[in-house]
């Protein structure tokens, strides 16, 4: 009956507000809950999580940070089950929260896990179930005005990734590897086989390399267990080599094409990809609160491995991206600034941030906690920025053929990798997608697992794509008031009522002004700027709530 009544009183206090910042409860998430221990500098929490980075989050960090015994001996070192519901209103919106489709209708997880260690045998058993309803979206005609609107749209996008708004009609029933994960953990170093989600960089929203926006990808891994101490600071270290599905399901905008140009859709080669990364991060021992780390990733078919006599030439076959990315945290002053800086389709070395064809996306955001009276309480503030778009819009034409097909030198897209840097249809990386930047603040009251906050979100979708499909030779008649605009604003609880159970809700509310580059007007010649277009503008409403039970986990 009380378990009841507080999923009613959540459930009463979630509908009042509205948020991007969703309820999920995954452990890249909850792994917060040690770094912002790490900036109220704590005696009895020093020891614990000062030399953590936190430029690289997963399960496995999560349970290595709330463990509480080490031993020999068989022994079950936590075990969790959760349940996540979420319901999109009428867009298919999904950000950052893992296996999750985008969808419209209902959605909903379950897992159970359990983390088992035996001397050096490392074992999480962590599987995930998704069903769903996946509810028919609303037909969309693209720009009627504009016959080669479509063209453009599968030369700049769907050619070069799988940007999917839809993962097939039928409704959702899948099961999932999850977090689980087979290893050998010693001391220092561990290596094993995971399905678990990673994130890679300082961003709490964004990541350039690595978030849990897609599903987990089966990888063999190689990591540190904790900072390794040597002379000149502190090392951090996580190699995978892993392989990357594709998508079994036809792009919903696939069919529109064909009754145009059938040709203008590329086909893309079946075959699964391989991925190989790394990220090393340093906190010098003169630098006691400063952490700079530096990441590579690389895709490329599996018909190229080696067990294959079929090769491809290199240019048809690798994608690769790079980032440099910096923590630096004042205990002090209870306050942490961060930064990532990386480019698309090349290595990131300080070197090719200072050419002319440079293109950089970077993600910056700082936090502040304010320290109340009450004891274990205070409130956090976080800004965070995201910028994608490529800075020179020249890049995205080909020179002395602007009205041709563009370049592919957006994030993620790639003319030799069609699918782009996705797993099953869904972006690795910033959960913003290619082109696209954000501003997001976000204010909050926290006590230990219990949180209740609000947040708003700025997020331009791909404009790379607006400033290739609007351009004109005609100076003064090209669209400058149709860039695709999501208005984010939410607010979100959580709260553990007992030991070892979190609950969470939130509500999201979008307002999405020119939904996919479209402003619908009755005649472009006399339409005002600041007017909304005719039909063009769509809301959406985002529930979730989440319960989670975590074992020698949550305190």
């Amino acid at each position: 009956m009380v378990k009841k009544l507080l999923y009613i009183v959540l459930l009463a206090i979630a509908i009042k507000g509205n948020a991007q910042q969703t309820a999920l409860l995954d452990e890249i998430k909850l792994s917060n809950y040690y770094r912002d221990k790490q900036l109220l500098c704590k005696i009895e929490d020093s020891e614990l999580v000062k030399n953590y980075s936190f430029l690289v989050r997963s399960t496995s960090l999560y349970q290595n940070l709330s463990q509480l015994t080490l031993n020999n001996k068989l022994h079950l070192s936590s075990f969790q089950f959760s349940n996540n519901f979420q319901n999109n209103s009428n867009l298919p919106i999904s950000y950052n929260d893992g296996n999750l489709q985008p969808a419209k209708g209902f959605q909903e997880r379950y897992s159970i896990g359990a983390n088992i260690k035996w001397k050096f045998i490392d074992l999480n058993i962590q599987p995930e179930y998704i069903r769903g309803e996946n509810l028919q979206q609303e037909v969309f005609k693209g720009n009627r005005l504009d016959n080669n609107w479509w063209t453009r749209y599968f030369y700049s996008i769907e050619n070069n990734i799988d940007d999917y708004r839809q993962l097939g009609r039928a409704p959702i029933d899948k099961f999932y590897l999850g977090q689980s994960r087979l290893g050998i953990q010693l001391d220092k170093f561990s290596l094993g086989v995971s399905n678990e989600n990673i994130w890679w960089g300082p961003g709490q929203r964004n990541a350039l390399m690595f978030t849990n926006n897609a599903a987990g990808f089966l990888h063999a891994y190689f990591q540190t267990n904790k900072p390794i101490k040597t002379k000149i600071g502190n090392f951090e270290l996580n190699a995978i080599y892993g392989k990357l599905e594709n998508i079994n399901f036809t792009h919903p905008d696939d069919s529109v094409m064909k009754t145009i140009w059938p040709g203008a859709i590329e086909k893309k080669i079946e075959s699964p990809r391989n991925i190989q990364a790394i990220t090393i991060n340093w906190n010098p021992v003169w630098m006691q609160n400063f952490y700079i780390g530096y990441t590579y990733v690389q895709q490329s078919y599996n018909a190229d491995s080696i067990f294959n006599l079929s090769k491809m030439s290199a240019d048809q076959n690798i994608m690769k991206m790079g980032s440099l990315m910096f923590r630096y945290v004042m205990p002090r002053d209870h306050a942490e600034f961060y930064a990532e800086i990386g480019q698309p389709n090349q290595t990131a070395t300080p070197g090719h941030f200072f050419t002319d064809t440079v293109r950089t996306g970077f993600v910056f955001g700082a936090t502040k906690l304010l320290l109340l009276n009450s004891s274990n309480s205070f409130i956090k503030l976080n800004v965070e920025v995201a910028q994608l778009q490529l800075m020179d819009p020249r890049q995205i034409f080909i020179p002395g053929v602007p009205f041709g097909p563009p370049q592919v030198s957006s994030w993620y897209a790639s003319s030799s990798i069609r699918q782009g840097y996705t797993h099953e249809g869904q972006n690795l990386g910033a959960s913003i997608g290619p082109g696209s930047n954000s501003q997001a603040i976000s204010l909050s009251w926290h006590k230990g697992y219990n949180k209740l906050g609000i947040f708003v979100e700025r997020l331009v979708h791909n404009s790379d794509f607006y400033h290739y499909a609007y351009l004109t030779g005609l100076l003064g008649y090209s669209r400058a008031d149709a860039y695709w605009v999501d208005i984010n604003g939410g607010v979100e609880l959580q709260t553990s009522p007992v030991k070892n159970i979190i609950i969470s809700s939130s509500l999201m509310n979008t307002h999405s002004m020119n939904y996919r580059w479209l402003k619908n007007v009755a005649d472009i010649s006399i339409d005002k700027f600041a007017t909304p277009g005719i039909d063009s503008d769509k809301f959406n409403f985002q529930f979730n709530i989440a319960i989670k039970y975590i074992f020698n986990g949550a305190r």
